[in-house]
């Protein structure tokens, strides 16, 4: 996963965009409340501003969590959340790191790997489930998500969030360039209006690598993971891999 602080620039839009996807979440919460009963903690990977630790820590109110967030800008909502929110502070351990710099709780029942899974290259991906294996408990689950497109190919420019805060209006758009057959470069371009009037306006990009759910489903297959679909209301292709026993 790149190490490098991709929201510097964008940071203050994210809850913009992602802050109520929760709330549509259902199959994923669903499937958290029957994990009761299986050991180990609770691993959010590539936590951003704490959305799923928060609804997680209801759903399984006394498990142990652990955030793993490498971006500066990132972990200062998270952090600021983890202490705002009841019950959370003594449970929850933020990692400022990646993933494959991470020290990892010895078992874990749960894994949010949500909005980040393209990130990884190939390679790192074939790594990243040898190791997870390795500290899931069975019956424990892997919560994960993909991008809308599963192959690198031109996309518009499109508006994906308008969202009213006081005087001002929070704007989002996102545009897709193929780089090579397995790359995609997302572009995003962020408005603060007011009055008919841009105020704020600012720009990000980072590079995806396009992957399906299927893809995901035959990577993860060889360490013990089994696929599970899942429906949510979200219009993001979501899945969920459940740790078979040994």
């Amino acid at each position: 996963m790149e190490n490098k602080e991709m929201y510097a620039d964008a940071g203050e839009f994210y809850d913009v965009m992602a802050g109520n996807l929760w709330q549509r979440r259902k199959g994923f919460l669903k499937a958290l409340s029957g994990l009761a009963d299986v050991e180990g903690a609770v691993l959010d990977i590539g936590s951003g501003t704490g959305h799923g630790l928060v609804a997680v820590g209801r759903v399984l109110p006394d498990v142990e969590m652990f955030a793993i967030e490498p971006s500066p800008t990132m972990r200062a909502v998270l952090v600021s959340r983890i202490m705002q929110t009841e019950g959370l502070q003594k449970r929850t351990t933020v990692i400022p790191s990646t993933f494959e710099d991470a020290d990892l709780p010895e078992k874990v029942r749960a894994v949010l790997f949500l909005a980040c899974i393209g990130l990884m290259d190939d390679a790192a991906r074939r790594k990243f489930w040898g190791r997870l294996a390795k500290h899931m408990s069975p019956g424990g689950l892997v919560l994960f998500d993909v991008m809308m497109i599963d192959k690198p190919q031109p996309v518009e420019k499109i508006h994906v969030a308008e969202v009213p805060m006081g005087r001002n209006v929070y704007h989002a758009w996102a545009e897709g360039v193929p780089l090579d057959e397995q790359r995609e470069k997302w572009v995003s371009t962020y408005q603060i209006v007011r009055d008919g009037k841009v105020i704020l306006e600012s720009h990000a990009e980072y590079t995806w690598q396009t992957v399906s759910l299927e893809d995901v489903a035959r990577e993860a297959a060889p360490h013990g993971f089994e696929f599970e679909p899942v429906n949510d209301d979200t219009l993001i292709p979501s899945g969920i891999l459940r740790k078979l026993p040994a």
